[in-house]
């Protein structure tokens, strides 16, 4: 059922989605999986506050994957809560320390507070540990833009160009 909800989310019918999810949950009420494809329903149809609360729920049955951390993070920032954000992400990274997701996603608070530098640092692990992510590299390049850094700018604008060529 999961699977299917999941394809009616990626159509962005997450009415239907949350409904399967919910049907889910009556029989397995206590199913971390399912808290958590819920909170990233709630998450992708702007509802923040709901997601938060399924993640939650998630981590209080057991749920310990980075993942939830990290998308707790996001529906905290789209919330309005940027520390409670960065709580979450680095709580992935204390699951996880090789979590790229996690180290963008403070790469992005500390650039947007104006800590280029701390930005910088995030951007740059999280480059090493996947540098397939075309949004790590367009974050680099900006970063290293505001630092004055042009050349390494330019090399990071080159691989982001390579990912959305493709």
């Amino acid at each position: 059922m999961i699977e299917e909800a999941d394809r009616y989310m990626q159509k962005g019918n997450y009415r239907k989605a949350e409904k399967i999810l919910k049907r889910c949950l009556k029989n397995h009420h206590d199913d971390v999986l399912v808290l958590y494809n819920l909170g990233v329903v709630y998450y992708k149809a702007g509802r923040y506050t709901d997601s938060i609360y399924s993640l939650e729920e998630a981590i209080r049955l057991g749920g310990e994957e980075p993942d939830i951390y990290n998308q707790l993070g996001l529906s905290c920032d789209r919330n309005g809560d940027r520390e409670g954000a960065a709580a979450y992400y680095t709580k992935a990274l204390e699951k996880d320390p090789e979590f790229p997701l996690a180290w963008n996603n403070l790469g992005v608070l500390s650039f947007l507070s104006g800590d280029y530098t701390g930005a910088y640092r995030y951007f740059k692990r999280a480059v090493s540990l996947d540098p397939q992510n075309p949004d790590t590299w367009y974050n680099l390049r900006d970063t290293c833009r505001e630092l004055g850094f042009e050349e390494e700018a330019e090399n990071a604008d080159a691989r982001y160009r390579e990912f959305v060529r493709n």
